[in-house]
């Protein structure tokens, strides 16, 4: 069976030398970094066609559907900062799930602590968290809802949840902030994996 640097190679036409493994793995860490956001990029932008499309019935309800009516989304958005921020231990401050203030919905604040490579890891993850957990959570429910035979009103619902998760799952301005200040301590270790996983295909 073929790995998939090797597939990579033999597509780029590289060769199999050193070189091109590493400028393969540097490219590959690259799009590792930058996948989260673009996936919150994406995310972003569906949010944005709801808000135009329901904004020609009626632009103010518009806004309240994609803020208010999709609460669930804040929700999971909120409860994914706190766990990832537990599990790297980073301690938290303050949850907040109803607010409207500055245009936000929530918020968690945390501490970091440990030292500095711990600290880049628990604001990484932390900030990324929403995007990673409403994806694989989206994912999860719409796989359930094209493959399993549920009642109209058990598809509603679950609709009703992806398209919250949809309104949500983005990294906010601080967020991105927090995900760029940190991710770098990720580049080696990544570039290592994919570069050793290509010497040992």
């Amino acid at each position: 069976m073929i790995s998939l640097m090797q597939q990579i190679t033999a597509w780029l036409g590289w060769g199999n030398g050193i070189g091109a493994l590493a400028a393969i793995s540097g490219i590959l860490t690259i799009l590792a970094v930058l996948a989260p956001v673009a996936a919150g990029m994406f995310l972003y932008g569906l949010e944005r066609l709801q808000l135009k499309i329901i904004g020609i019935l009626n632009h103010r309800f518009a806004y309240f559907f994609v803020n208010y009516i999709t609460f669930p989304g804040t929700f999971v958005h909120e409860m994914s900062h706190l766990c990832f921020a537990v599990i790297t231990g980073a301690e938290v401050c303050e949850i907040s799930m109803f607010e409207s203030d500055n245009g936000r919905l929530g918020h968690i604040a945390y501490r970091n602590r440990g030292p500095w490579f711990m600290k880049s890891i628990q604001d990484t993850l932390t900030s990324v968290a929403p995007t990673i957990v409403g994806l694989a959570i989206g994912y999860l429910l719409i796989r359930h809802l094209l493959t399993a035979h549920t009642s109209v009103g058990i598809s509603i619902l679950l609709w009703y949840l992806v398209i919250s998760l949809i309104n949500h799952s983005t990294m906010s301005d601080v967020d991105l902030k927090g995900y760029f200040s940190g991710v770098w301590v990720f580049i080696l270790p990544l570039f290592l994996l994919f570069f050793v996983s290509g010497l040992l295909a």
